[in-house]
């Protein structure tokens, strides 16, 4: 007998065209945004790990986590967008040079503030000036919080897949 985790489960990918105008991030007062550095790889895992905690993705052991980062060859520390509130990493998108976002977080006690949309909406931008036509991610089918955020900023859907467990 199979467990809920080893149900199929349905992933959508969504797109955004970079057609016009991208709107300018606008970020909540006292917040900082800045590019990864190797001595963020801790904090960026923990972040990741909290954001995934109750589903909706997962992120590897830091030790297999940070060299599959790194050493891919779409990983450009420049589309690792950071966001600080004081000392606190309130926010991250890590994105593929292949104008894809592969992970997008916001810390459970800094939601609904506007860092997603604005994280977003910063990552179409630097893609639209390094030339691509549109940006992608996945998302998994019963994540309805993060499809509304991404419908929001005019992401639609393109694709749904059935994966199976592991895969």
């Amino acid at each position: 007998m199979w467990s809920t985790h080893d149900q199929p489960f349905e992933t959508l990918r969504m797109r955004i065209e970079l057609r016009g105008e991208i709107p300018q991030p606008t970020w909540p007062e006292g917040s900082h945004v800045r590019g990864f550095h190797a001595s963020d790889a801790e904090r960026l895992h923990a972040l990741l790990q909290h954001g995934y905690q109750r589903g909706g993705g997962s992120v590897a052991a830091f030790d297999v986590w940070l060299p599959a980062l790194t050493g891919d060859s779409e990983f450009d520390p420049e589309l690792c967008f950071l966001v600080e509130v004081g000392d606190d990493l309130a926010a991250a998108a890590i994105c593929w040079s292949s104008a894809f976002v592969k992970d997008i977080v916001v810390r459970q006690s800094w939601r609904r503030r506007g860092f997603g949309e604005s994280l977003l909406h910063l990552a179409f931008r630097t893609f639209q000036e390094r030339g691509a036509t549109h940006v992608e991610l996945k998302v998994q089918a019963q994540n309805a919080a993060a499809i509304r955020l991404y419908e929001r900023v005019g992401m639609r859907t393109v694709e749904r897949i059935t994966e199976q467990p592991g895969g």
